[in-house]
C-alpha cells in the first residue's frame, strides 16, 4: 500500500521525475560504463603484454630478484629442458619455453658496449608469446639457423649496424671466465619492457654454450589456455612440482606488467571519484524534487495525518518515494549501460594507436565488471533514500491543523 502509494505521487509531475531519472540514468551510466572499459582495457592490455612480452607467468630461481644483476648464473635452473617439457605436460598450458639472461660486451668492430641479453627457444616462444613479432621494428625474428642475432633499435643505432652485418659478445661465463662468440643480425626490436638501448636475443643453444651452462635457464615462461584460469594455473603448476627439488618461485603477469596495478586502480579510483561527485548533484536534485513535493502536497499530508497516518509513517512514504526514484534511475541505468556495451563490443569495440615501441593498435572491448556494476546500482538507491531524508522529516513535524488551514 505504502509503495503504491509513493509510486503515483512520483507522477504527479511527471517533467521534474523524469529529469531526475535521467540525471541518475547518466550518473549510472559514467560509473558502469567507465568501469566496464577500464575493465575491458584492464583485460586486453593484459593479453597482449602477455602475448607480446611476458607470458601468464613465469617460474624462477628464488633469489633470482636479488642476485640477478651481480650473478644471474648462480641462480638458474637445472635440467631446464626436462623442466619445460613438464610444465608443457600440464592441462591449461598452451606453451612454455626457457630463456636464460645474461649481460657483456657487444661490439660492431668499430664500437663496443654493454649490452643485457637473453637467450630463448625460439620455437617455443613463438607458440608461448604468439605477438612478439609485433616488437620487430626490422628485420625478422629468430630462426632455427645458428649464430642469429638481434639488437634493441637504439643498441643497434649506437653501433652504428644494420641488418646483415657482423656482432661480437664477449662474456664472463658460468666458471668465471671470458668466452668470445660471433654473430649476425637478422632484426631489431624495441618494447616497454627491456630497454632497446641494451637489448640483445640469441637463441637459447647458443647462449648456452657461450656461457657454459648446458641445460640451464634463468627462467621458464608460461602461456594459459584460459586468461581467466591463469590463478588457477599457477597453482596447479605448484602442486606438480611441489615435490621436485627445485628451489624457485612463480611470479604472475601483475607483478611482471610494469604499473599494472597501479593503473588500473587509478583509473577505477578516478572513476569512482567522479560517480560520487555526479551522485551528489544527483542527490541534489532528488532533494530538491522531494522538498517541492513536501512544499506542494502540504494540505494532503495534512488531510493523512488528520485521518490517522503517524509522523513515522508519513516519513516513510517520502523515504519510500526517494527510494523508488533512485531505484528506477538504478535499473533504467544497469539496461541501458548494458545494452550499450554490447553494441560498442559486438562492433569492435574500440581501436587505439600503437602503443610506443610496437606496430600493433590496440583494441578495447568493454566487458561487464561486476564490482562496478554493483556501485553503479547501489549507489543511486542510497543517494535516493539519503536525499529524501530530510523532505522526509520536515513533511513529518508539519502540525495537522496548520497545514489543513493553509490556503
Amino acid at each position: 500500500m505504502l509503495f503504491q502509494l509513493a509510486y503515483k505521487n512520483l507522477w504527479r509531475n511527471r517533467r521534474r521525475t523524469l529529469l531526475t531519472e535521467i540525471s541518475i540514468v547518466f550518473g549510472v551510466l559514467v560509473i558502469i560504463g567507465s568501469g566496464n572499459f577500464i575493465y575491458g582495457m584492464q583485460r586486453d592490455w593484459a593479453r597482449y603484454e602477455i602475448n607480446a612480452n611476458t607470458g601468464a607467468f613465469q617460474i624462477e630461481h628464488r633469489d633470482y630478484q636479488d642476485l640477478r644483476k651481480s650473478e644471474p648464473l648462480q641462480v638458474t635452473l637445472e635440467n631446464g629442458a626436462e623442466l619445460v617439457e613438464r610444465i608443457n605436460t600440464l592441462p591449461g598450458v598452451s606453451a612454455a619455453f626457457g630463456k636464460l639472461n645474461f649481460s657483456g660486451m657487444v661490439s660492431s668492430g668499430l664500437k663496443s658496449t654493454f649490452f643485457d641479453g637473453q637467450a630463448v627457444e625460439v620455437a617455443r616462444q613463438r607458440k608461448t608469446l604468439t605477438r612478439q613479432e609485433d616488437l620487430i621494428m626490422a628485420g625478422k625474428p629468430l630462426s632455427d639457423a645458428p649464430g642469429e642475432v638481434i639488437l634493441g633499435a637504439d643498441l643497434a643505432d649506437s653501433l652504428g649496424i644494420k641488418i646483415g652485418d657482423p656482432v661480437s659478445m664477449v662474456v664472463r661465463t658460468f666458471y668465471g671466465g671470458l668466452n668470445l662468440t660471433h654473430g649476425r643480425l637478422v632484426g631489431t626490436k624495441n618494447g616497454r619492457h627491456f630497454p632497446s638501448s641494451t637489448y640483445l636475443e640469441i637463441r637459447l643453444d647458443d647462449g648456452q654454450k657461450l656461457l657454459r651452462v648446458p641445460n640451464r635457464v634463468s627462467q621458464v615462461v608460461v602461456a594459459a589456455q584460459d586468461f581467466d584460469f591463469i590463478p588457477a594455473l599457477m597453482q596447479r603448476v605448484i602442486a606438480a612440482l611441489r615435490h621436485e627439488k627445485i628451489n624457485y618461485v612463480t611470479r604472475g603477469y601483475p607483478e611482471l606488467i610494469p604499473i599494472y596495478a597501479q593503473a588500473i586502480a587509478s583509473f577505477k579510483v578516478i572513476s569512482i571519484v567522479v560517480g560520487v561527485v555526479l551522485f551528489v548533484l544527483v542527490g541534489a536534485g532528488i532533494g530538491n524534487v522531494m522538498a517541492m513535493a513536501v512544499m506542494e502536497r502540504r494540505r494532503e499530508i495534512g488531510t493523512l495525518r488528520a485521518l490517522g497516518m503517524e509522523k513515522n509513517q508519513v516519513r516513510r512514504l517520502f523515504l519510500t518515494e526517494g527510494l523508488i526514484i533512485g531505484g528506477i534511475g538504478a535499473i533504467a541505468g544497469v539496461v541501458f549501460t548494458s545494452g550499450l556495451t554490447w553494441v560498442i563490443a559486438v562492433h569492435g569495440g574500440i581501436h587505439l594507436p600503437p602503443a610506443p615501441g610496437t606496430r600493433q593498435e590496440l583494441t578495447i572491448l568493454p566487458r561487464l565488471d561486476v564490482m562496478m556494476s554493483v556501485f553503479g546500482v547501489v549507489m543511486p538507491l542510497l543517494v535516493g533514500v539519503l536525499a529524501s531524508a530530510w523532505p522526509a522529516s520536515i513533511s513529518a513535524s508539519l502540525s495537522p491543523v496548520e497545514a489543513l488551514t493553509e490556503a
